[in-house]
């Protein structure tokens, strides 16, 4: 497995509540001490950043990745300047960092998602393939590492809810090492995060982790480190589209990395995180100073999540209120959340055609609208450096250039059928 320059890197886990230290990782996803939930943050041995440009793909930023063995990747985003978007909107320092496929810029992440960027360092970082990592997803986190894994030969077990089946999807045929679970029956996100948690705890299976993992936070990081390392500096302002908000986190991690580095300047980057009308439980929450999410039924929830076209921004259970989530990041950063309609999005998703020439993601676009509300509420100024994460792009162009081959599921169930005997029976 893997290709090129190698090296494991060197780092202890921290919890962002007591201050333990764990100089011991495996595969470690929260604090043994009794306190309130909070994450673990990796902390490097190697306090400023060398990018090695001999390694494959992301591990080039190898030095402030979670990493234990080599693993076959191509995934790195590509930043840039804005000229045409910039021009539209009145920016003058627009950078933008894209992660998809965009050969004319040199952006061949297959995927056409930066979930791609989260499944090379998990992967690296958990080395006991005699259990097979389980692994919830809305779409796009089980498509890249799907593909990681199969690359890889690496075990893994998705369950995905009935919508997020159609982004199961790769350039490559899948390996057999992977297996697709769908659950049915009106189910969604925070469905098969249920279902795969109940899968995970059966002997010989072990959860992937979510927000939980530094491999995943910091391997999204990524995308701040390129844009970063690319504009000689870090920006004033950091937009993003969120469902759980882990992508947030990871920027505001990396950005503080950057920072005490000390040859990126000492900006406190503020972010701009983005949810899809009429499902913003974070934008809720944040607009009402509140730490805690704000009460909302389930009915209700489900209602609101089958009106937005971005699908992947749909999780009922956000990081929000753990030490180190959500919350922390945006209060830190004297940051600023974004409600954007549907129809927004798509006008965005065009304009960003127009102007740059390429297609979003329906949550890139989601993002990319946000910016015009930003310059009309005058939270960022037009000389200001703001980073826009394309978070996805490139798939109608992909799809249009390549052959597809789609995944179906193993195993379907329906929501209203799980239950601890039925899981012990199919998994067990």
């Amino acid at each position: 497995m893997g290709n090129g320059y190698f090296k494991p890197t060197k780092y202890k886990l921290r919890c962002l509540a007591c201050g333990k230290e764990f100089t011991e990782d495996n595969h470690l996803l929260s604090c043994d001490a009794e306190h309130g939930p909070a994450f673990l943050r990796a902390e490097y041995e190697e306090k400023q950043l060398t990018v090695h440009e001999e390694a494959s793909g992301m591990f080039r930023f190898s030095d402030w990745l979670p990493l234990r063995r080599p693993i076959e990747n191509s995934a790195l985003p590509v930043a840039y300047k804005s000229e045409g978007l910039a021009s539209h909107l009145g920016l003058s320092n627009l950078w933008i960092v894209f992660s998809g496929y965009w050969p004319d810029r040199g952006a061949d992440m297959r995927t056409c998602t930066f979930k791609e960027l989260e499944a090379p360092p998990v992967l690296s970082r958990f080395t006991d393939d005699s259990r097979t990592l389980v692994l919830a997803s809305a779409g796009n986190t089980s498509r890249a590492f799907a593909e990681i894994c199969s690359a890889n030969g690496i075990p893994l077990l998705m369950v995905v809810h009935e919508a997020g089946l159609s982004c199961m999807w790769s350039t490559k045929p899948f390996s057999d090492s992977v297996k697709l679970v769908a659950v049915t029956g009106d189910a969604d996100y925070f469905d098969a995060i249920h279902f795969s948690g109940m899968i995970a705890s059966l002997p010989g299976y072990i959860p992937e982790g979510g927000a939980k993992n530094v491999a995943r936070r910091d391997g999204m990081g990524v995308s701040v480190l390129a844009a970063v390392i690319t504009a000689g500096r870090i920006p004033d302002h950091y937009f993003q589209a969120v469902g759980s908000g882990t992508g947030g986190i990871s920027a505001w991690e990396a950005a503080e990395r950057l920072r005490a580095d000390g040859r990126f300047g000492d900006v406190g980057m503020k972010l701009h995180l983005v949810q899809n009308h009429p499902f913003t439980p974070l934008v809720d929450a944040w607009n009402q100073g509140s730490r805690k999410l704000l009460p909302m039924d389930e009915a209700e929830a489900r209602r609101r999540i089958s009106q937005i076209n971005a699908n992947v921004l749909s999780n009922r259970r956000p990081p929000y209120s753990v030490k180190g989530g959500v919350y922390d990041a945006l209060a830190d950063t004297q940051g600023h959340m974004y409600s954007v309609t549907n129809g927004e999005a798509d006008a965005a998703d065009e304009l960003f055609l127009k102007t740059e020439g390429i297609d979003l993601t329906p949550a890139a676009a989601v993002a990319a609208a946000a910016l015009k509300k930003a310059i009309q509420r005058k939270t960022i100024t037009a000389d200001e450096m703001v980073l826009l994460n394309v978070t996805g792009g490139g798939q109608k162009r992909l799809f249009a250039e390549h052959k597809i081959n789609y995944l179906k599921p193993h195993l379907e169930v329906r929501r209203d059928e799980i239950s601890e005997r039925v899981v012990k029976r199919l998994f067990g």
